[in-house]
């Protein structure tokens, strides 16, 4: 009978030939701590860096002096214990919990809320200098879950992203060291406001909200803040927003879907930039031009030698075949905006035919001191399509009777646009609609120096088109005019 081999003791390599003692050294446990760190920051996750334990004795709680954390889809009560264990004065901690589907009821709300809310508080234990705090569900819940929000005392950069949860925000106290806030919640039953009242040294703030019916008004009140990033979705029929920050210079607003009472003191403002699209109708002009997007923004314009900041407005106006009944004016909308003293007019239109030249009056009236105008007539691929509701003779002019013809007092008149310089329309028809437009054009705007038309079709021009053309730039000799062919179609040249 032949006996069992007896179990090694002590180094299972004494004894071995060199080579094989080389191969059974632990050289990872021997390198730099700092390299080992780096090792394990590169794994992105600190699951992943935790499961390196089981490569050496000297691996076992090596993440917990890792500066960058990132805690992904780890549950609350084990996360919390994780926590415990990491030394403070990270340099970035990223959380990301989900919960589960508490089916609308308040007991287990509040116990999310509770069990949350101790978490930010072990998270503040840590003082991260970066702390990003992602909530979501599983299943969406109407039944608002209350946070408290503490003092993190170090921390310079919180971002809280919370989706399809309701939740209210609560500070504790004070979180004096905040520079840069970041909030996005997917619903938003109460005002943030308050918390944004409690950063003494905020600088930068970014809001991303989809409102409730039950909030309709928020106030941003702020000594500090220099940079405001405010995007909404509401199903209010109005939003109330007060804004009170004497040092904002940067500013950009987009709203999608409300309608917006803004009232703000501003008085250092420098750089803005507002999005806002309408629901139909809302904002029009007449019975045909519903409004469909607004938008003003500071750019740099070459029209100063040295370069300067001008205000840029851009409108999207499609026409409708059903008649409309705004509720405002586009004239009114305009005047509600934080800046109104646009030097350039952007204006995409999608005429279907319509005369638009009475629209056009109305929209240079509203600031005639623009020193740029850029028009784009869009057309719609196949044309037919677009107007069969409008014509059943002519797929490309709308109806004799439409009630855009009902008022052609805008071919003669007398407007003063003193400072324009330069016209850019792109799309142009050589009909006799757009050329009374082009001759409105040029006989409002005496100091005009360039007229570059873009005609919609090389067929316009064969047509007699470009002698016309070139009749009207012969009587406007002073003025540098082009002509270039190129076909749009929903934005796109060809």
């Amino acid at each position: 009978m032949v006996s069992p081999r007896p179990t090694p003791q002590g180094d299972v390599c004494r004894g071995r030939p060199r080579r094989i003692q080389e191969e059974c050294e632990d050289r990872l446990s021997g390198l730099p701590e700092e390299l080992l760190l780096d090792v394990l920051n590169r794994l992105g996750c600190v699951r992943e860096a935790a499961r390196t334990s089981a490569l050496s004795r000297r691996w076992c709680n090596l993440w917990a002096e890792l500066r960058e954390l990132k805690f992904h889809d780890v549950r609350p009560n084990m996360l919390e214990n994780a926590l415990s264990q990491v030394r403070p004065k990270l340099k970035c901690l990223d959380i990301k919990v989900r919960l589960p589907e508490d089916r609308n009821r308040l007991a287990v709300a509040r116990n999310h809320g509770a069990r949350i809310s101790s978490l930010l508080c072990a998270a503040d234990r840590l003082q991260p200098v970066e702390f990003v705090f992602s909530l979501d569900r599983y299943r969406g819940s109407r039944v608002p879950v209350p946070l408290e929000v503490p003092c993190f005392e170090r921390t310079a950069s919180i971002h809280l992203l919370i989706s399809r949860i309701n939740c209210t925000l609560t500070p504790v106290g004070e979180l004096t060291s905040l520079k840069q806030l970041t909030i996005k919640l997917g619903s938003c039953p109460a005002n943030p406001s308050f918390l944004i009242s409690r950063c003494p040294s905020l600088r930068k703030l970014t809001m991303d909200l989809n409102i409730m019916r039950t909030n309709n008004t928020f106030a941003i009140e702020s000594e500090s803040l220099e940079e405001l990033t405010f995007s909404m979705r509401s199903r209010n029929d109005t939003v109330a927003i007060v804004i009170v920050a004497p040092e904002l210079k940067h500013f950009i607003m987009k709203s999608e879907h409300c309608e917006l009472a803004m009232s703000q003191s501003v008085p250092k403002l420098e750089d803005v930039l507002l999005e806002y699209t309408f629901a139909y109708p809302r904002v029009g002009f007449g019975k045909r031009w519903p409004l469909q997007s607004l938008r003003m923004a500071t750019e740099w314009s070459d029209m100063h030698p040295t370069g300067v900041r001008v205000h840029v407005l851009t409108l999207r106006i499609y026409p409708h075949h059903d008649l409309i009944t705004s509720e405002q004016s586009i004239a009114q909308e305009i005047a509600r905006l934080p800046v109104t003293s646009f030097s350039v007019l952007k204006l995409h239109l999608q005429a279907g035919g319509h005369v638009f030249g009475a629209l056009l009056l109305q929209l240079l009236r509203i600031r005639t001191s623009i020193r740029k105008l850029k028009l784009f007539l869009w057309e719609t691929f196949p044309r037919k399509r677009m107007f069969q509701e409008c014509s059943e003779h002519c797929d490309c002019k709308c109806y004799e009777n439409c009630d855009c013809y009902q008022d052609p007092s805008w071919r003669n008149e007398n407007l003063s646009l003193p400072d324009l310089e330069d016209v850019e329309i792109q799309g142009f028809g050589v009909v006799d609609d757009t050329v009374d437009v082009l001759k409105l054009l040029f006989r409002s705007a005496p100091m005009l120096k360039t007229m570059n038309i873009q005609v919609s079709d090389e067929l316009t021009l064969n047509n007699g088109g470009q002698q016309r053309l070139e009749n009207i730039f012969q009587a406007n000799a002073s003025v540098k005019c082009s002509i270039r062919v190129s076909i749009y179609y929903e934005g796109n040249s060809y």
